[in-house]
């Protein structure tokens, strides 16, 4: 007699569990977990077995995102499929100007590195592009850049055109305001960081920042806000829309650390601290002299503008 027959004999226990290790078994196989799919997707293809509801479908997103390159371009789509947005490679560098839109943007001092692009909107009408700059790791600026080839909707243009006119700004210019929808302005404010790396109620914005912080970005808890803002009017020939957002870092350099306490960065007790009051001069004079080149990039053609190292040196750049 071997040792497994005298072993089968003597040990009932042993036995009962060899029993429940075939049973249960044979049940994974016909109603197999999630988990188990994701490591052996043969078994959907077993004859009279189903995988669990769901499963096929994650199962299948799973694939399409290794097909995607392993999920770096991330697919948004709307109910009506007009969101397709993507998150680029963030190890990619851009410096001195980029395409968008049919126009060639310039871009601060600094290297840039691709964060968010695609098209949002009705019938993906709205290009969008947001870039990130860093300086020994740590976050110096975000760039926002929206443009569309349409006339949009006078209460749209209005809408956006109305934060120049906000009293919580340090420094606001109207270059116009038509009747007919024609609108250009620009303005310099702050953006305070909320919880989870929320900084704003736009979603694309949330959607940038969270995956900054999802990669370990440091940031500061506040950004001063450089917006520049234009729309065609409806006896424009030339129609289309551009807004231009800077989220510049008022921080000691390579560190996250504010030149003034939080407190101090509204507009009614900034004059208390002058290293913060002498940042936002410092921004409103670069982007006075930056925004004639926006309005010339982005009413024209592609091309190639040329400018000065110095003119695109803001105050966060490296």
């Amino acid at each position: 007699m071997s040792a497994f027959t005298r072993l089968w004999r003597r040990a009932p226990a042993w036995r009962l569990m060899i029993y429940i290790m075939i049973f249960f078994t044979i049940m994974s196989l016909f109603f197999p977990l999630p988990w188990m799919l994701a490591h052996a997707p043969w078994l959907q293809r077993l004859p009279g077995m189903q995988p669990p509801n769901g499963a096929a479908t994650a199962s299948t997103a799973r694939d399409q995102a290794v097909n995607n390159g392993q999920g770096s371009q991330a697919q948004a789509d709307a109910p009506d499929d007009t969101n397709r947005l993507m998150t680029p490679d963030i190890t990619a560098s851009l410096t001195g100007t980029i395409p968008f839109g049919g126009h060639t943007l310039p871009l601060p001092a600094g290297v840039w590195h691709p964060v968010l692009t695609g098209q949002f909107g009705p019938g993906g009408l709205m290009l969008i592009n947001i870039l990130v700059r860093t300086d020994r790791g740590v976050v110096t600026g975000v760039m926002i850049a929206r443009t569309a080839t349409e006339q949009l909707p006078l209460d749209v243009v209005q809408s956006a055109a109305s934060h120049c006119h906000d009293d919580r700004n340090y420094r606001a210019h109207i270059y116009a305001d038509r009747p007919d929808g024609r609108n250009e302005c620009a303005f310099i404010a702050n953006a305070v960081m909320g919880p989870n790396g929320a900084i704003s109620s736009d979603e694309l914005i949330q959607l940038a920042f969270k995956r900054l912080s999802a990669l370990g970005f440091p940031m500061p808890s506040l950004f001063v806000v450089a917006n520049w803002i234009l729309s065609s009017g409806a006896t424009d020939a030339t129609k289309g829309s551009s807004g231009i957002t800077y989220l510049l870092a008022p921080t000691k350099t390579g560190t996250v650390q504010l030149l003034a306490p939080l407190p101090y960065w509204d507009k009614t007790t900034l004059s208390q601290v002058p290293t913060a009051d002498e940042f936002i001069q410092k921004t409103d004079r670069w982007f006075s002299r930056w925004v004639p080149l926006l309005r010339q990039a982005m009413t024209h053609d592609a091309g190639s503008p040329t400018f000065s190292p110095d003119l695109a040196h803001d105050p966060s750049a490296p």
